[in-house]
């Protein structure tokens, strides 16, 4: 750490514990300090690590309205900037948040031996310098063995390795506005888990596709193997494996009274051996049907709602696909829902699964597994009005998956109608660009990392940049995310070239 950028100094009742300002040397180019770079100081604890937050500009020359007028009314400016050289009284001042005292185990500053909170402010006079890139590393807590390569940080030329425990083990959400490269990213995340080799460990993965946007990876020949796509029209629950509250919770117009009552027919069709348990919500419909004794009304009522299920045409003699025969290690698995229109539908087969794959998982009949919800505020809202069938099991996930290694991650374009409960549950979040203020909101109310200042920085990040932040790294980092290795043909199309390719096959 050679690299001398300014002096600490005194200034708006700074240094103290939590910040420290200092007077950057006049530098190159090569050499110019930057907002978010890391920065290091010597103080009486140690080395006091921050990153640079504001950096203002300051010429006494022209602080004064006075001289200002007087610059612009003269003739000959020239003469003025001869008696009065403004560009020497031209100073930078770079404001500092403090972030760690380390300490080192060695002479030479390589290994780092501890990172410990401060508790005294820096000393007004010390050197700052730039933290070297092997230091910045170990600082910031990246993996450089076997971390996911997401992109470069944003203020040094470091790759951005996330370890693969600390990101995925304890959950994680990617957020932004439509269009802001949520799919991007999470493209890329797919991309380094499904490259990973099987002898260091990697999860199976689950993705929830919305709009069928992952399933060109399939067409990608060096994945195509470890890649299974299930269309959504053809999902099936196992009505077998039902019981009565299960339809209740499906059909939530169920009564008590009719639950006793239906449980009482799928009693009937589990005990009938030409069945041989392989039965379907028709056959349960038709016994209702075919029954004369007990309250004719109740049997009516749920001949009606068991009806209204099987339009739905997601009720099957079987599960499809076979999940338990679905599910592997290190290989991705996409229930593709692009041409599933029903918003209940969806939410029902997201219930299904979800249920379904914590269930095995805490049986240990499925491996370690990460399951990505697209998305995830139409399966898990907020607002207590919009009741999603699929929300109480997805909460459940965020609450009590890590212990059994069912990991999730929320991706949403709407952070304020994302469950609050299922969202700060979320110890990482990677955050786009996001401009809705009632959004920046309920992203700083539901996670302490994300201050005031944090919230302004979301709101002007560009293309292409995002945030991360929580268990994943040990502070806040802004990544400039990698070019993808892998691209779908559908993003290489304009909205003139479609409409052009829509022509040609319907209006000749």
């Amino acid at each position: 750490m050679s690299d001398k950028v300014g002096t600490v100094f005194n200034f708006l009742q700074l240094p103290d514990v939590h910040q420290f300002p200092f007077v950057i040397d006049k530098l190159t180019n090569e050499m110019m300090v930057k907002k978010g770079q890391f920065v290091y100081t010597k103080s009486i604890e140690g080395y006091l690590i921050g990153m640079v937050e504001k950096i203002i500009l300051l010429n006494e020359y022209f602080s004064d309205a006075l001289t200002i007028k007087a610059y612009n009314s003269s003739s000959n400016p020239n003469i003025l900037k001869g008696l009065f050289p403004s560009d020497e009284f031209e100073y930078a001042i770079a404001i500092v948040k403090n972030l760690g005292i380390i300490e080192f185990k060695d002479e030479d500053k390589k290994k780092i031996k501890l990172i410990k909170r401060m508790t005294y402010p820096a000393s007004p006079g010390k050197k700052v310098f730039l933290v070297e890139a092997n230091i910045l590393k170990k600082f910031i807590g990246l993996d450089y063995e076997n971390g996911l390569n997401i992109g470069n940080l944003k203020i040094a030329n470091i790759e951005a390795k996330i370890n693969i425990n600390k990101l995925i083990n304890k959950h994680f959400s990617i957020l932004s506005i439509s269009g802001g490269g949520k799919s991007y990213l999470t493209s890329i995340l797919l991309e380094e888990l499904l490259s990973r080799p099987n002898s260091i460990g990697t999860p199976a993965i689950v993705i929830i596709d919305v709009h069928g946007e992952y399933t060109y990876l399939k067409s990608i020949p060096e994945l195509q193997d470890k890649i299974k796509i299930f269309d959504g029209l053809y999902l099936q629950i196992s009505v077998p494996q039902m019981n009565a509250y299960s339809f209740r919770k499906y059909q939530s117009q169920i009564t008590s009274v009719q639950v006793r009552e239906l449980n009482k027919y799928i009693n009937k069709l589990k005990q009938d051996k030409s069945k041989k348990g392989n039965y379907s919500l028709r056959d349960i419909i038709t016994l209702i049907d075919e029954e004369t004794e007990g309250n004719k009304t109740t049997r009516q009522a749920l001949i009606g709602w068991l009806t209204e299920l099987e339009r739905l045409n997601v009720f099957g003699t079987q599960e499809n696909p076979i999940l338990k025969n679905s599910i592997k290690p290190g290989e991705l698995t996409i229930f593709n829902f692009q041409n599933e229109i029903s918003i209940r539908k969806k939410q029902i087969l997201v219930d299904y699964l979800c249920n379904r794959l914590f269930h095995m998982r805490r049986m240990d009949e499925l491996p370690p597994f990460l399951l990505i919800i697209e998305e995830a505020h139409q399966f898990c809202p907020e607002a207590a009005q919009s009741k999603a069938i699929s929300k109480s099991i997805i909460e459940t996930i965020a609450r009590e998956g890590r212990k059994f290694m069912a990991c999730l991650c929320l991706i949403s374009q709407r952070p304020k109608k994302l469950s609050s409960t299922a969202l700060s549950q979320m110890n990482s979040k990677m955050v786009l660009n996001i401009k809705n203020p009632y959004d920046l909101k309920h992203l700083m109310d539901s996670s302490e990392a994300i201050t005031k200042e944090y919230a302004d920085m979301i709101s002007s990040l560009g293309v292409g940049e995002t945030l991360l932040m929580g268990n994943a790294i040990n502070y806040p980092i802004f990544i400039e995310i990698r070019p993808r290795k892998y691209k779908s043909k559908v993003e290489d199309f304009t909205l003139s070239q479609v409409c052009l390719k829509w022509n040609s096959n319907h209006l000749t």
